[in-house]
């Protein structure tokens, strides 16, 4: 078989930056960026391990106190239930920041494969496909931040100081407004600058867990994108083989490197859903549980006629459920389109080709009817359909919940 050439794109640094930009600012706040590109400074990856202790010590403080209030007696059951939901947010968001460190080098293989894929572009046409495709791993993106960083930060902010409806308590003390209960555990409140250090550390740790939400997203995102990219190459590579007059030699050598180029892309495909799985897993299961629990805010503010907070919890489901309509719509996409390949193989002209050459095709055809599939776990393919079994499973926990607080 003929090699695949490697002529070099002279523009493929400034692309790779291009395409990684979201997950290095993303990344960069995690103190990750360094364990997954390599190519950084000192002074980074000093600034990043500073990064890393940080978000791992508000984390590991919020969930202490949190718990703390929550399933001990100084709740009552209705704030017990309030706090659910951002103690179940934190707790998965720890599992998806452990196991973003846990699967760093397959990370750090995926974008090493891509930066190569982008360094070895063959034409520019190519490179604009590829482009294309980038720029809607970017618009996938760019709809993710903006819709977690809304709901959460209003949730932190607006909505603590605006619902509010008592300014003191019956002992004549003023409340301080809080977005999540338990931290006058161990910080009193009734001091302003206490008070003022005790809120900006609650916002520091909602922007951390929104930076892990939408890290896993912009990642999953950005790889899809890039798959579904050289697939295209492949798919406009099978088209073109009858727009030029070709010999049975070079019929062969661009089978070759039809098949090859292919392959890297199902490899490249696979490396995905490898590296992809357990954060999938614990995004649709944490998602599942933490829209059933907003839902059921969102019904309890609605009795109170709480119109500020009736919004941010609207606004903030909506977060959620957009953030898992993309998972789902990313590993639908991939599926789709690897499935593209063989749809397209059969459709050109392949009964005109030599008898070996349209064997290769057959091969490709074959290959497709089994399609790389993002999966949950390995449990759960990530699909439109799988979102649809997502909304209904968090209505039914809501009524579960409903009947369990009612009787």
């Amino acid at each position: 078989m003929g090699k695949i050439p490697t002529w070099s794109n002279a523009n493929h640094e400034k692309d790779v930056i291009d395409i990684l930009i979201w997950n290095r600012w993303l990344l960069r706040v995690l103190g990750i960026w360094p364990l997954i590109y390599p190519n950084t400074t000192t002074i980074e990856k000093i600034l990043a391990t500073f990064s890393f202790a940080s978000c791992w010590t508000v984390l590991g403080l919020f969930l202490v106190l949190t718990s703390i209030y929550t399933f001990t007696d100084r709740s009552i059951m209705g704030e017990k239930l309030k706090m659910l939901g951002p103690l179940g947010y934190v707790f998965f968001s720890m599992l998806k920041y452990f196991f973003l460190v846990i699967r760093h080098k397959s990370i750090r293989r995926c974008i090493r494969n891509l930066s190569t894929d982008w360094h070895k572009v063959q034409e520019e046409y190519h490179r604009e496909i590829m482009m294309r495709d980038a720029e809607k791993g970017h618009l996938l993106s760019k709809f993710c931040i903006v819709f977690m960083y809304c709901g959460g930060l209003s949730y932190n902010t607006v909505m603590p100081f605006l619902s509010q409806t008592h300014d003191a308590n019956e002992q004549n003390i003023t409340i301080r407004p809080m977005a999540y209960l338990g931290f006058d555990i161990v910080f009193n409140l009734q001091l302003m600058p206490i008070y003022v250090f005790a809120f900006s550390l609650q916002c520091f740790t909602g922007i951390v867990m929104f930076n892990i939400t939408t890290s896993v997203c912009c990642l999953a995102a950005m790889f899809v994108a890039h798959a579904c990219g050289q697939i295209d190459i492949v798919i406009a590579r099978v088209e073109s083989l009858f727009k030029e007059e070709r010999n049975h030699i070079k019929f062969e050598k661009c089978m070759a490197i039809i098949v090859q180029h292919h392959v890297r892309a199902l490899k490249f495909s696979a490396s995905i859903e490898d590296t992809l799985r357990e954060l999938c897993l614990i995004e649709l299961v944490g998602t599942t549980l933490i829209m059933c629990l907003v839902e059921y805010s969102l019904i309890t503010e609605w009795n109170n006629s709480d119109s500020i907070a009736i919004f941010t919890y609207f606004f903030l489901l909506v977060s959620f459920v957009f953030n898992i309509f993309i998972f789902c719509y990313i590993g639908e996409l991939l599926t789709e389109q690897c499935s593209k390949v063989g749809y397209t193989s059969y459709k050109v002209e392949w009964y005109n080709l030599p008898g070996k050459i349209a064997l290769d095709l057959l091969f490709m055809i074959n290959t497709s009817r089994y399609p790389v599939q993002i999966t949950a776990g390995r449990l759960i393919s990530l699909s439109l359909a799988s979102f649809g079994n997502v909304l209904k499973t968090s209505v039914a926990y809501l009524n579960l919940l409903r009947t369990a607080t009612a009787s």
